[in-house]
């Protein structure tokens, strides 16, 4: 199976955040193991780079890349302009970084690996936690 996982999912499973849904725990780990293919939004790698440098995660951008970059079943997909036209459809969700991330899975056909509440109610978006 294929996802996209979001920012918050991504840096608890590289840290195994005891409060990584379930579910998307699983797939995770599964992705890892070479049993699905997991996506991850190109803002993602912007949105680690501030958070990491404003110490708000201890996940640095060259860790998640390496981590990304070291396994055929990550992938990092470019905001180009069909994610971001995908995008510009998304009118449930007003945050600029997940409008983009649901742009990018609604784009793909994937489900969202997420936990945050706006996304999830979005009509744009299937979402796993």
């Amino acid at each position: 199976m294929e996802y996209l996982a979001d920012t918050v999912a991504i840096v608890r499973h590289l840290r195994g955040h005891p409060a990584l849904g379930p579910q998307a725990a699983q797939i995770l780990r599964d992705a890892d193991a070479g049993r699905h293919h997991v996506y991850l939004s190109a803002i993602t790698l912007m949105e680690v780079l501030y958070l990491s440098e404003a110490k708000r995660v201890d996940v640095r951008l060259d860790e998640l890349i390496g981590h990304v970059s070291g396994s055929v079943n990550y992938e990092i997909i470019p905001v180009n302009a069909d994610v971001v036209l995908a995008a510009a459809e998304v009118d449930d969700v007003p945050e600029l970084h997940d409008r983009i991330i649901v742009g990018t899975a609604k784009w793909l056909g994937v489900p969202i690996l997420t936990g945050d509440g706006i996304i999830s109610e979005s009509r744009h978006a299937q979402t796993i936690w």
